[in-house]
């Protein structure tokens, strides 16, 4: 501001000094009538000093408003940068609260309320005794809002139609923003003052850009909660496809001994029942590490059973990782598919490696084999669900559920020379339990 008050000081003095420079030039030349010239000269710069006058009185306006407008603004966002975080959890009576006291405390108001369709979800301030959480909405004007899904400024009183009798309420005017979601309304935010009359314009658009970026908060975290949902239902899908192709090739290696060695088929079925057993325990996404290698140690007990012992499996793993959570299910493909693809095609015995190590703040998991590997230019195709004979969805399933669980930078890779043997591995974060 004082940079504009000093242009329009240099602005004066300039048009003074002009007025003065022309009063002396008609002056030398008819000093006879010096009289009208000052006259004219007069009127000039004074008509000429109220045009200025004029204009910086409106300009400054303009600047004004407009620094209110960025007042405004600024307000909004703060606003929405405290209660983005907690429309993640829904609009309930809890996040209702913590966002009108959010919306109270930074828009010092007497009161502000926040409503789904029906009920009150919540009200801090003035006049709350009379509009307790959870009972139905008390006043019409409201009603009206959420029917019109429009902005309502409420002037008296008497506007807000409130069904409560022999009330003294102190709430005199208000500001009702519709909550909406996808273009449906579902709920309303209150802002209350405590004197009739107009309501401020800048307290106006708060409060509007305040329901905007609400309601973009509402439906970011709607899409978010649908995606969560996909995603869960897509883990289900994935996992529940890797138990019906592992549990038939465990009825296979029972099934060769069953009248050839009853006393090692019964090993092998209790081996089985463990198999089992973890299938059925485990519907959850997670599993320790220390599980998972039991798992695997089951597994490979039954396919050597298939394979007379063809198959020889090595550890390598960190002493503290033993409860590390990691997926379900997220090792033992690997090594199914290592001695599947790797081992059996080989001629003699063959040997896995089962490798995990901390590595700054994640855990790099690899399974590694010397088997026939991989041509070259195949093992892109690997990834493919489907490749290989009885390959199954192993690997390509591995590989979607952990960018699924933790993003792109955590998806599987796999490194393979053909004739020497393969290696696949992947990271998980490093957790607490690990």
């Amino acid at each position: 501001m004082k940079y504009l008050k000093l242009n329009y000081e240099l602005i004066f003095i300039y048009i003074l000094v002009l007025h003065v420079t022309l009063f002396g030039g008609l002056f030398a030349i008819d000093p006879n009538h010096w009289n009208y010239y000052l006259i004219l000269m007069v009127f000039s710069f004074t008509l000429n000093s109220l045009i200025l006058y004029s204009y910086n009185h409106l300009h400054n306006k303009k600047v004004e408003q407009s620094m209110d407008e960025f007042k405004t603004l600024e307000d909004t966002i703060r606003i929405a940068d405290k209660t983005m975080p907690l429309f993640s959890q829904g609009l309930n009576e809890e996040t209702a609260y913590k966002i009108a006291n959010t919306v109270k405390i930074m828009t010092n108001a007497p009161s502000v309320a926040i409503t789904d369709k029906k009920n009150v979800l919540a009200f801090i301030g003035a006049g709350c005794e009379k509009h307790p959480v959870g009972y139905p909405i008390k006043t019409q004007a409201t009603l009206d809002a959420l029917k019109s899904g429009e902005i309502k400024i409420i002037r008296s009183k008497e506007e807000f139609n409130c069904t409560v009798n022999n009330c003294n309420c102190p709430l005199e005017s208000a500001i009702i923003v519709p909550l909406s979601n996808q273009h449906e309304v579902i709920g309303s935010l209150k802002i209350y003052e405590t004197h009739k009359g107009e309501v401020q314009e800048d307290k106006i658009r708060l409060a509007s850009g305040m329901g905007k970026l609400l309601n973009m908060q509402i439906e970011l975290a709607e899409l978010d909660r649908q995606r969560q949902l996909a995603t869960s239902a897509k883990l289900d899908a994935l996992q529940a496809q890797v138990n019906p192709h592992f549990l038939f090739n465990a009825l296979n290696a029972v099934s060769m001994y069953i009248t050839k060695d009853p006393k090692y088929a019964k090993k092998l079925i209790v081996k089985l029942s463990q198999l089992l057993r973890y299938m059925l325990k485990n519907t959850g996404r997670f599993i320790t590490l220390k599980e998972e290698i039991s798992h695997i140690e089951n597994y490979v007990a039954l396919e050597n059973a298939r394979f007379q012992d063809k198959i020889e499996i090595l550890y390598d793993i960190d002493k503290d990782l033993g409860k590390l959570k990691i997926p379900v299910l997220s090792i033992q493909p690997l090594v199914q598919n290592s001695i599947l693809h790797g081992l059996i095609p080989k001629e003699g015995k063959g040997t896995v490696t089962i490798s995990a190590h901390k590595v700054d703040d994640k855990v790099l998991i690899s399974v590694t084999d010397n088997g026939v590997g991989i041509m070259e230019g195949d093992v892109e195709k690997v990834f493919t669900s489907g490749y290989g004979k009885g390959c199954g969805v192993g690997v390509p399933n591995v590989n979607e559920r952990l960018k699924m669980l933790y993003g792109k930078d955590y998806s599987l890779e796999i490194r393979s020379k053909f004739g020497a043997g393969t290696k696949a591995y992947f990271s998980v974060p490093f957790n607490k339990e690990g």
